[in-house]
């Protein structure tokens, strides 16, 4: 029988920035090492996964690699011997320039499970490299939506090997108590509470926000529209926002580090993202209860149901938007029912004990 504590896990990812991927990384290297695995956290240096890593007493090793190391001899057979040395069995990369270095590097190191997990629906190029990567160098290829697993079947139906496939959802941990009591805003009670949570990036769309906000202000709505997160559009979401004179009604709230606090703030949470792999934050909406709408785009109907789990629109079309906040919040027993049914959801499909065990099984 397998035991988890002669396994070693390499989880490899050199983002230098902080998004969900790195979070995926760092909270499975965790949880797999209180499941009994060594686990060891490979990253680049001065990246915000390292600083994480170090703060959470993981075993952190850091190393000065780019997109292109994968042309550098000098760099696999740094990675290969690194490989050897710590007797790594298996290795999960996030990134395609960590499939490159780190996968044709666990390849020649003689790594058992080499595991690429695509966080993202971008088509594969139909390349050479693409096509020895994936039939050559990997054993498994984690999809955490169906539609990321369709866009990369999408046009290499000839060669792509379907069959190395697994989909694992990302999940909340359904186990531990949701926090109810603290709140980040004390709303008066005329008002409608609407949230945000992203990077301030073209991604996240939260251009649209304002553009709604502009619709229930017209319409006498007494609202706020709460954004928690940083980024680099910032500045010109605040322009956006006070040229519309809404300084008032949409507040950029920066980092937020108490997120139960801001969801248990809500009446409705708004997912303005043009595209997502599989939203953790709508997995966390459904969660605490938070009645959510979100652009029919890519993975999102897979977590929310149109009329049953949540609102889905007509992609980047403000009006219908604004219509359907108006049917989402327009019955407390409408709500409730959609609140009941996004728990049921979470507990069938986004359990994250439940999931991990999916890629325990692979490991094993």
């Amino acid at each position: 029988m397998n035991n988890p504590q002669s396994k070693t896990i390499c989880f490899f990812n050199s983002n230098k920035a902080w998004g969900g991927g790195e979070k995926w990384h760092l909270t499975t290297c965790k949880e797999f090492q209180r499941r009994g695995f060594k686990t060891i956290l490979a990253t680049n240096v001065h990246s915000q996964i390292a600083i994480k890593g170090i703060q959470e007493k993981q075993d952190v090793y850091r190393f000065r690699v780019g997109n292109l190391s994968f042309l550098n001899p000098i760099k696999i057979l740094v990675m290969m011997m690194f490989f050897r040395m710590q007797k790594v069995d298996a290795v999960v990369m996030n990134l395609p320039s960590d499939l490159k270095l780190a996968g044709i590097a666990a390849k020649l190191a003689g790594v058992k499970k080499i595991i690429y997990r695509r966080g993202m629906p971008h088509p594969l190029r139909n390349t050479w490299l693409n096509r020895f990567l994936f039939t050559k160098i990997l054993t498994h290829v984690i999809v955490n939506s169906k539609e990321i697993g369709r866009s990369l079947k999408q046009g290499n139906e000839s060669w792509f090997p379907e069959n190395k496939m697994v989909l694992i959802y990302n999940g909340v941990d359904t186990s531990k108590p949701i926090e109810k009591n603290r709140k980040l805003y004390e709303k008066d009670e005329a008002e409608l509470i609407i949230g945000n949570a992203g990077r301030l990036t073209e991604q996240k769309g939260q251009k649209y926000l304002v553009e709604l906000a502009s619709l229930l202000k017209a319409d006498g709505v007494k609202f706020k529209i709460l954004i928690a997160g940083e980024g680099e559009l910032r500045g010109a979401l605040q322009k956006m926002i006070d040229d519309e004179g809404l300084a008032n009604e949409v507040k950029l709230l920066g980092h937020v580090s108490d997120m139960p606090a801001f969801f248990n703030s809500l009446d409705v949470f708004v997912f303005t993202s043009l595209y997502e792999g599989s939203a953790n934050t709508l997995i966390e909406t459904l969660q605490y209860g938070v009645p959510t709408i979100a652009w029919d785009v890519s993975s999102n109907p897979e977590i929310i149901e149109d009329g049953v789990t949540g609102g889905l629109v007509k992609p980047f079309d403000v009006e219908e938007l604004f219509k359907k906040l108006k049917v989402i919040t327009a019955s407390k027993e409408k709500t409730k029912t959609i609140i009941d049914q996004g728990s049921i959801k979470v507990e069938e499909l986004f359990d994250s004990q439940r999931n991990l065990k999916l890629l325990e099984n692979i490991v094993l």
